[in-house]
């Protein structure tokens, strides 16, 4: 199986890439990207790493997959059975404070029509798309390539992760017993499905002041994260990681643990009252991307907050 990073090059491209590397050794790893020599030299980097892990001393991998890259055109595409869309325009300044990924929108929806193009030259695969703004990102590529849109995962697993960390810092018991997906939009208007929430499989609810703090949260981190370490810099590395459990469960064709699904950003055709706006919400993946949308029974609070994130993303010119 080939997996292509379309932005292989970048800060977040690269370290999914990396992460998907050397968790799944036996997968051909592709960076695709404007800034050839910038690919490669992430590409040999990688591969060197890989093989340093499945030597005899550490480790007893077999059968490496290659790691390659290729360039910014439909050939480089050509092979893929999975496509991870990472690329972006550089971070602008007024991107570092909340709500920045809104200043990448009008750069990266004209870099958007281009990957669109260049995909529309093959036959459609499962597209994961990862640049900012997300939701809207994944909404115009959908568009413009005119495939189904069971192809398209737009990423926001980043939010799980975060929230299952703030709820157990807030209630003291360890994150990994933790459940609570997140939908809405990777942005202001996200939604925690506080409803669905259980700490070690048991069903647990929050106050009004818990949920405040936990979105609150949500949204500030990652700014918080750039302040911390630099404007040049992202959340790269829990980005990385929930990439790489997305498109695992495209690889797998579904998850281990089916009972406990996971959210990404979709093109909705009525669920949950919404049609033609791309938001997170509960999703069953396999092979061919999203195999169906999970429609829950929501709290009104929860359905209201998908629907704001909904007339969000939609709201945007076209």
């Amino acid at each position: 199986m080939e997996v292509a990073f379309i932005g292989g090059a970048g800060t977040v491209g690269a370290t999914a890439a990396y992460t998907l590397a050397v968790e799944r050794p036996s997968v051909d790893v592709t960076l695709v990207d404007v800034e050839e020599d910038a690919a490669e030299g992430h590409g040999i980097g990688i591969r060197h790493a890989r093989t340093l892990g499945s030597l005899p001393q550490f480790g007893d991998a077999n059968d490496l997959g290659s790691v390659s890259a290729k360039p910014s055109s439909a050939a480089g595409l050509a092979t893929a059975d999975v496509a991870v869309v990472t690329a972006s325009v550089p971070r602008p300044g007024s991107s570092a404070k909340r709500g920045g990924r809104l200043e990448f929108l009008d750069r990266n929806l004209e870099l958007a029509e281009s990957i669109a193009g260049t995909l529309r030259e093959r036959e459609p695969l499962p597209v994961i798309v990862v640049s900012n703004p997300m939701d809207r990102i994944t909404q115009r590529i959908w568009r413009e390539t005119g495939w189904d849109r069971d192809r398209f995962l737009g990423y926001s697993l980043s939010e799980t992760g975060r929230t299952a960390d703030r709820i157990a810092s807030i209630r003291d018991v360890p994150a990994e017993d933790v459940y609570c997906p997140v939908g809405g939009e990777h942005g202001e208007n996200v939604v925690p499905f506080f409803s669905r929430l259980t700490v070690d499989g048991e069903p647990t609810t929050l106050t009004e002041a818990e949920k405040r703090d936990v979105r609150d949260y949500v949204r500030d981190v990652p700014y918080d994260v750039i302040e911390l370490r630099g404007a040049e810099e992202t959340s790269r590395w829990v980005t990385g990681q929930g990439v790489v459990r997305l498109v695992c469960a495209v690889l797998d064709d579904g998850l281990d643990d089916p009972d406990h699904p996971i959210a990404a950003s979709v093109p909705l055709d009525g669920e949950y009252g919404i049609e033609d706006a791309c938001v997170s919400v509960p999703v069953e993946v396999g092979r061919t991307g999203v195999r169906r949308v999970i429609e829950w029974d929501l709290p009104e609070e929860e359905l209201e907050g998908l629907r704001a994130a909904a007339e969000s993303v939609a709201a945007d010119p076209e």
